[in-house]
């Protein structure tokens, strides 16, 4: 990686300085960024598994469980192809934004099951005259 290239460039930058300056590492922050994509991956991996699973026991339907499986790892990479195309960097705001849209792509897989699976109807205003009707009952004024 660029962190390991650099460290290793070190010893040549010294001897092309005087010796009466020190080139040293005050802080490196490699490690904890490291830590904090590892923790990441993890997160990633662990909730795609655990959605699966829920999808799959709560239908009980392996083609309907087969899309959010499909969707998950599919916006992942999608996400990291555009932020190389757009030359983006993991910073941790990224990484926690990466994170959080996870569950908004499940979200949607779920609510286009619902909508695929749910009898013609259900959910659905029927006709004009209920939409009148639900306008009586409500207390928003009627306008002619």
């Amino acid at each position: 990686m660029w962190w390991t290239r650099s460290k290793n460039l070190l010893p040549h930058f010294r001897t092309q300085l005087p010796p009466a300056i020190n080139l040293d590492i005050l802080f490196d922050r490699s490690e904890s960024i490291r830590q904090s994509v590892h923790d990441v991956e993890f997160t990633l991996v662990l909730t795609v598994c655990l959605v699966v699973l829920v999808i799959f026991l709560f239908l009980r339907n392996l083609s309907a469980t087969l899309i959010p499986s499909l969707a998950l790892p599919m916006s992942i990479v999608g996400t990291f192809a555009v932020m190389a195309l757009l030359d983006y960097s993991l910073d941790n705001l990224s990484l926690m934004a990466l994170t959080l849209s996870v569950g908004f792509v499940v979200d949607d897989a779920i609510v286009m099951l619902r909508k695929h699976r749910a009898p013609h109807g259900i959910g659905r205003i029927a006709d004009a005259g209920c939409v009148e009707r639900l306008a009586r009952k409500s207390a928003l004024p009627s306008f002619p």
